[in-house]
């Protein structure tokens, strides 16, 4: 490479050596794959289980535990059916210029490549961090064509490196140049390093989810949360008198109660189509000293447009009048209506005593 200098009083080797040779070396420093990065959590994880079983909350707490005392960072994002290679990868768009007034073509990176770069640069430092990338809703795109030719580089080794390498394209090689210094040939072949983690939350039960195949999934690591997991956060508190009856209701005996009529002979529901400990965020059953719900009114109003929608449209959508066979089910306001009078009354004159007392009885 021809090198200038518009001092007449500096020869061309005199140019040479107030380049800054740290500054060369930067530039041309391998690619570090695997460092020394030591863990018990997976690369590629996937948390699956019904609505309200905590898989967003307990991955969140899982990530703050492997950032802990690190200088690593994660990036969050949510797959829905639009969601494509381009905005998960990067792809060339116009931007404006630094003037402000004119626009260019630049290569606009997505979050798996934000990460991805931000793991690269870590793992060429003496001290490598973990960095994260979170998927929420993973199934809720087309995951083969939103990874693309990342798909290949799932596939990882004993120590968390990608088994296969891929071909970057020329518009990535450029990229990882301009943000890791060097040529573009020096990143022709890429691999995911082992301080890269790729986790994401799955839930089967949602309407219009995209199937995943089967050599997809061979790639993850699925953990799943059953329908009753962490329940004990949550015991002992949620009480309140609902409408019909004097006598005090528990929000997790109700949960375990409605589960159960959906999961009768009668209806047989599928496990992933009923309701976690967490259907009902913490704050809407937050309680006093006595276990009994705050603010009741906010409970009632949350009751009716979380569980009694979920219901009505989505888990017993086809057996919906006789799964509320205590009040007019021919409109979802009707069910409404009747539970500001009745109560749990809704789901029938024997659904305290054949379902709700039988789950007080267990716990």
């Amino acid at each position: 490479m021809e090198m200038y200098d518009n001092r007449p009083y500096l020869a061309d080797e005199d140019v040479l050596n107030n380049i800054d040779e740290d500054e060369i070396k930067d530039d041309n420093r391998p690619l570090i794959f695997s460092t020394e990065i030591d863990t018990k959590y997976e690369r590629n994880r996937i948390v699956f289980g019904a609505p309200g079983t905590g898989k967003s909350f307990g991955l969140k707490k899982d990530c703050d535990n492997l950032l802990k005392d690190t200088e690593g960072s994660y990036e969050r994002v949510t797959f829905h059916p639009d969601y494509s290679y381009s905005q998960f990868v990067g792809t060339y768009k116009p931007v404006m210029d630094i003037d402000g007034k004119s626009i260019k073509y630049d290569f606009v990176p997505g979050p798996f490549m934000r990460v991805y770069v931000e793991a690269l640069r870590s793992g060429r430092t003496d001290n490598p961090q973990p960095h994260l990338l979170l998927i929420e809703e993973i199934n809720r795109a087309k995951v083969a064509a939103v990874f693309g030719d990342v798909f290949q580089l799932l596939d990882r080794d004993a120590a968390g490196v990608s088994e296969y390498e891929i071909q970057a394209s020329e518009d990535i090689r450029r990229y990882l140049a301009d943000k890791l210094g060097g040529n573009p040939d020096n990143y022709q072949k890429i691999r995911i390093p082992n301080n890269m983690f790729i986790w994401s939350t799955m839930n089967s039960a949602d309407q219009g989810v995209f199937p995943m195949d089967t050599a997809f999934k061979r790639r993850w690591n699925f953990e799943y949360l059953g329908i009753n997991k962490n329940e004990d956060q949550i015991s002992s508190i949620g009480k309140i008198k609902l409408a019909g009856s004097d006598e005090t209701v528990e929000w997790n005996i109700l949960r375990r109660a409605i589960n159960a009529k959906m999961s009768s002979e009668q209806f047989k529901i599928n496990e992933d189509k009923l309701m976690g400990p967490f259907f009902l965020s913490k704050k809407i059953i937050a309680s006093d000293e006595n276990g009994m719900i705050i603010n009741s009114d906010k409970f009632v109003d949350a009751f009716k447009s979380k569980v009694i929608m979920y219901l009505y449209e989505d888990a017993v959508k086809q057996g919906k009048h006789r799964f509320f066979d205590g009040c007019d089910s021919s409109k979802y306001s009707s069910v409404c209506d009747a539970f500001d009078k009745l109560g749990m009354g809704i789901f029938g004159a024997n659904f305290k005593e054949n379902f709700y007392d039988e789950q007080r009885d267990e716990i």
